[in-house]
Formats: C-alpha cells, sequence, structure tokens
C-alpha cells in the first residue's frame, strides 16, 4: 500500500532523476583537490564528491523501484563507472597524505597505491557492495568485476594491512566505518577466511562504539549524529544477524539507544539540537519501522513530520534504500509523547508538553563534537524556539582544529551560561557540571544543576530551573554564585531565536509567530542589553540570533539572580 509519504517520496525521486539524466556531474579538478590543504575550504570539493552520490543513489533506487527502466539501469553503470575511476573516496580533510600522496620512491617498495580508510571510503565499499548484490545480474560483468577490484584494494586491503584511529573510537566513526566494511565484507567475501577476519576486527569495533554511549543511550554528539552513527550499526548488526546468526541488537545499551530519538525532540521537527547538531531534523521512518519491531517501545512519529527528499546531503545509499524497504505503511505514527526524561548519566534533561517545551544539560566540556555549554538551556513554544542552541557551525579545516572555540557557535558565548570575570567557560573534561537534584510533579519540575565546576574560577555555582508546566507555561531561573573571591564583573547571557523584541521597564518581549515571550529580570539587579548577530551555519548560510545581556551591578562573592520566562499569549 502507498502511502502519501511513500507516494511524494517516489515523486521527488523521479523528479530529480529527470534533472540527472539531462546533466553530467562535474569532474572533480586538481585545484578543486587542493583547496582543503591550501586553505582549509571543503565545501567545494564536497559539492561535487556529494553531487556524484546523490545521482549514484537517485539512479540506485529507481532501477530498485523499476527495474524494466533500461534507462535507469544505464544511469547507475555509469555513476557506478566514474565512482570507481576517482582518485580516493576519502574526503581531503580525512585523508592521510602519506597514503594517496606517496612519492614514487615509497610506491616502488610494493608496486601498490596506498589509500586512507575515512567514513566516506568505507560507506563507499558499503554503497557499491549492496548495489552489486541487489542488481549484479542485471549490471555490465565487467563492471561487477571492476565494483570488487576497487573494493578490494581501496578498503579492504589496507584495512587488513593496518590498523586505523576509529577502530577504538567510542563515536560514529567506529560504526560508519566498522559497519559500512563489515557490510562489504558480508556481501562480498562469502566463506573467506578474510571475511571472518574482518568481522571479528569489525565487532570489536562495534563494542568500542556502544562504550561511547552511557546507560541512559543518549548520543552526546548530538541527533544527526544519532542517525548516523546508529544508523550504520543498525545496518550492520541487520545483515550480520542475517548471514551469520549473530544478534548485535542483545547487547547492553542498544535499546536505550533506539529510543534516544523520541527523548529529543521539542516538537515536529524541532531538535534539541546540543553540541554539533542542527535545530531541525526529520527522523527517518523506515529505521525506525525497523527498531519499532526489534523494541516496541520505540516511538513511532506521523509522516508529516519525515522528508520526502531522504536522498541525504551525502548522497548515502544505505540509509536511502532502507527508508523504502524497511517502511510499513500500516504502521500509523503519533505525535511526540507528552514526557518528561531524565538522562542522569548524560546529564541532558527534557520535558515536553502540548504546546511547549523545556531542555538543559551539564555533562563536560571534552564530549564528542563538543560545545563548551555546561549549563545550556533550550525553550520553545508554539512554533518557536524562543531560547535557542546555534547548533553545528560550518566545518572547515579550522573547525577541528585549536581554532575550535573561536567559532561563535561552539563557544560558550555562543550559550546560555553566565560570563565570569569577563572570561567564557573553556573547553577540557575538567570543567564539567551534573544533575544534582530533579523534581517532578504532573504540572511542575524543578531541575537542579551543579555548575561549580564549570568555570576556573574558584566557586560554588548552583542553578536551578523551575519549570510551570501550566496551560501558560513559566520557567525561572535562578543562579545562585558562591565566589572564594568577588569577581571584577558577572553577565548573565541568553541566546534568543531571530525575532522582534522589545525592552519595557523590567521585562524584555520576544515576539513569536503565535505567543510572546517575557522575560521578568530584577530591574534593581541587572542593566539588559540586547543585540542581534550573525553566525555561518552548517550549511554554510549567514543565520541571525538574538543575543541578551544582562550585567550584575553589584558583584560581591554571594550573588543571587532570578530570571522569569513567562508565555503570555498571541501577540
Amino acid at each position: 500500500m502507498k502511502t502519501k509519504w511513500r507516494s511524494n517520496v517516489i515523486a521527488q525521486l523521479e523528479k530529480d532523476a529527470e534533472q540527472f539524466l539531462n546533466t553530467s556531474a562535474v569532474s572533480i579538478s586538481f585545484d578543486t583537490y587542493r583547496q582543503f590543504m591550501r586553505n582549509g575550504d571543503r565545501q567545494v570539493y564536497e559539492e561535487h564528491y556529494f553531487l556524484r552520490r546523490k545521482r549514484l543513489t537517485t539512479f540506485g533506487l529507481l532501477r530498485y523501484l523499476y527495474p524494466e527502466r533500461e534507462e535507469y539501469t544505464a544511469a547507475l553503470e555509469n555513476e557506478i563507472w566514474q565512482v570507481c575511476n576517482e582518485f580516493t573516496w576519502c574526503l581531503p580533510a580525512h585523508l592521510d597524505m602519506q597514503f594517496e600522496e606517496q612519492d614514487y620512491k615509497t610506491y616502488k617498495q610494493t608496486y601498490q597505491l596506498q589509500y586512507t580508510v575515512d567514513l566516506f571510503a568505507a560507506e563507499t565499499a558499503f554503497t557499491l557492495a549492496e548495489l552489486v548484490d541487489l542488481f549484479g545480474e542485471q549490471l555490465d560483468g565487467f563492471l561487477v568485476e571492476k565494483v570488487k577490484i576497487e573494493i578490494d584494494r581501496r578498503v579492504f586491503a589496507p584495512f587488513m594491512e593496518r590498523t586505523f584511529h576509529w577502530e577504538k573510537a567510542t563515536h560514529n566513526w567506529a560504526s560508519v566505518c566498522g559497519g559500512s566494511i563489515g557490510a562489504a565484507a558480508l556481501y562480498l567475501l562469502n566463506g573467506e577466511s578474510k571475511q571472518t577476519q574482518i568481522i571479528d576486527r569489525v565487532i570489536h569495533t562495534i563494542n568500542h562504539y556502544l562504550q561511547g554511549f552511557e546507560e541512559d543511550g543518549a548520543c552526546t554528539e548530538g541527533y544527526g549524529y544519532w542517525q548516523y552513527g546508529f544508523g550504520y550499526f543498525v545496518y550492520f548488526a541487520d545483515l550480520l544477524d542475517r548471514y551469520l546468526n549473530i544478534d548485535l541488537f542483545e547487547r547492553p545499551k542498544v535499546k536505550a539507544v533506539a529510543m534516544f530519538q523520541q527523548k529529543v525532540f521539542l516538537a515536529d521537527n524541532k531538535v534539541v539540537n546540543f553540541s554539533d547538531a542542527e535545530p531541525t531534523a526529520a527522523p527517518m521512518l523506515g529505521l525506525t519501522h525497523y527498531l519499532h519491531e526489534k523494541f516496541p517501545e520505540v516511538h513511532i512519529p506521523p509522516e508529516t513530520v519525515a522528508s520526502t527528499r531522504f536522498v541525504d546531503h551525502c548522497g548515502r545509499w544505505a540509509p536511502a534504500i532502507r527508508e523504502l524497504s524497511w517502511h510499513d505503511s500500516k504502521i500509523k505514527g503519533m505525535d511526540w509523547p507528552q514526557e518528561s526524561y531524565v538522562m542522569e548519566h548524560s546529564s541532558i534533561f527534557l520535558s515536553r508538553t502540548d504546546q511547549h517545551a523545556f531542555a538543559v544539560k551539564a555533562g563536560h566540556n571534552d564530549e564528542p563534537h563538543n560545545h563548551n555549554d555546561i549549563g545550556q538551556f533550550i525553550l520553545y513554544g508554539r512554533g518557536n524556539v524562543f531560547l535557542r542552541d546555534l547548533g553545528s557551525g560550518q566545518y572547515h579545516k579550522d573547525y577541528f582544529s585549536d581554532k575550535r572555540y573561536q567559532f561563535i557557535c561552539n563557544s560558550a558565548e555562543g550559550h546560555s551560561v553566565p560570563v565570569i570575570n569577563g572570561d567564557y567557560q573553556q573547553e577540557g573534561a575538567r570543567f564539567s557540571g551534573k544533575i544534582a537534584q530533579v523534581k517532578q510533579s504532573s504540572d511542575n519540575e524543578e531541575i537542579e544543576l551543579d555548575l561549580s565546576c564549570a568555570y576556573p574560577e574558584q566557586l560554588q555555582f548552583i542553578r536551578k530551573f523551575d519549570w510551570d508546566k501550566s496551560d501558560r507555561p513559566k520557567l525561572v531561573v535562578s543562579d545562585d554564585f558562591v565566589f572564594e573571591t568577588t569577581p571584577s564583573s558577572l553577565v548573565e547571557s541568553f541566546i534568543a531565536e531571530d525575532i522582534p523584541f522589545d525592552i519595557v521597564d523590567n521585562k524584555i518581549y520576544l515576539k513569536g509567530k503565535e505567543e510572546i515571550l517575557e522575560i521578568l529580570f530584577e530591574k534593581d539587579k541587572v542593566l539588559p542589553s540586547i543585540k542581534r548577530k550573525r553566525f555561518r551555519n552548517h550549511q554554510g548560510e549567514i543565520e541571525y540570533y538574538v543575543h541578551i545581556l544582562c550585567e550584575v551591578l553589584s558583584v560581591t562573592k554571594n550573588v543571587s539572580v532570578k530570571f522569569e520566562f513567562k508565555f503570555s499569549g498571541g501577540r
């Protein structure tokens, strides 16, 4: 049975394919390849690289849907051919230069080209292996053999000959690289001793990946990396169970990790986007339906929040084909449940009502894809994320260097946390906070964070949230500081959505689409100022936000400051 979502998905695929059939992908020039090494720019190369994958995946999906359409088979073969002839399957940002850029003297030692295996090289191997498994009998025989040779020399051989940093990683690299290589081995190396060796190593890598999760199953890298990393875990685990009867879903934590998705949405497509996460996301229905079958407690969202353009910005085949093949049209989804979740080990809290939501985190400042954001909170109401998280910035060479915290979205300056002595929170695991206490009732929740270790200053710092979940919700934020030495300055900082604002007497008004958020401040204690600022988001686009700064007028060794965030109805 075709649902409206599935019909829209197929219509979008056909539209994209029509465009791709009438255009050719640009070959990557040497100058484009060199840009990252010269100036740190990733965008131009990756646009060309990922366009090739989008074309490959789109034609593969349409070959799956319409096996009788020869034009899709021919187009798929052409894209496979182009991928097989790429200089490297690895992104320049991930290259180990001693391999791809080996000199002639080194080459003559083995007379073999050497390759780096990163996320995208591994994904490419998985993609091509699965395409050959699905359509091999309909593809040109020489091309099928070419695919097998390229996967072997670019991925299997390097993996067998050396070890990689991601094999002991506790984040998405482990599951994506390991799971992709394992999947390709299951498809292509049936019964070979090399398959056993690869699978054994991959399972060890997967174990490291799972160690990166706390018992509560939260993904501190951000929701997008849950979709990505845990998705590839699931794709590999499914194949491993089918091919070798090894069940990874029985491992500790897997059920908790599977349920993370329903604990991280504010409403509809709005995400609790701590760390390098984007503010909106579309749940993957096929993946969710599969997980629901494994674990019935996994919530199924409605089709209205899922994207009909599920070939993602990187053109990934593995998630896209499973969105089609795992989607169960008989399952009817529901809105995100009105629930509260305390992810104690990861120090994340979310409370979701019918039209409003509140989220807060503690944690530490050395998390995967870390932001300096201990004590950060998000406040949502009727379509607006009034108090927001900037989320992920544009990836660049400097973004993953010692210059990372010069980017506003990663710095404490871009989060709703205090500034003490003019200094922001610093990076490092020693800067940390914890959820000290949670009190919950049907209409009220109180969260207390101990943030005493979040700053280099010697202090006790308790941040309390009193969340009134009535028809007109209200959040009271109280900060209590006890300093060993009186600081020279103390500024409360709040990051708000780019919407109209005003200050009248002791209130700041943020004017949303359907309602207004009133921020009441203690006029005798703080002096507010508001500025509209901008940053470059994950897509490289300029995005604006509103920065509210409240300078504490009289700073002593003991300071208490209170703010009330009150939803006050329509505009």
